[in-house]
């Protein structure tokens, strides 16, 4: 039997999940956004532009796979959190 407090945790941690999406979306938006400030400090340190974009498009993947694994962990709270809802709901028919 599915319990509105097991509904309410379901919610809560989907919610978690979503705030955690939403950030590693702003951090992934940085990223880009410093793409020339990176490219700056490299030049200036004497590193050649080339060592800059890998190190750059190393980030990239990073942050990549950092967004994606948030948004796939969103959409198995919400996926989660609907089951039980339905469950509850069923079971209270």
């Amino acid at each position: 039997m599915i319990t509105k407090e097991q509904i309410r945790l379901a919610k809560n941690q989907w919610e978690q999940a979503h705030a955690a999406t939403l950030l590693a979306h702003e951090c992934y938006a940085l990223l880009i956004k410093s793409r020339n400030a990176l490219r700056e400090s490299y030049q200036e340190a004497g590193f050649p532009l080339s060592k800059a974009a890998q190190d750059f498009e190393n980030l990239m993947e990073e942050h990549s796979a950092r967004y994606k694994a948030a948004l796939e962990h969103m959409e198995k709270m919400e996926s989660f959190h609907q089951q039980l809802l339905e469950r509850f709901e069923s079971a209270s028919s």
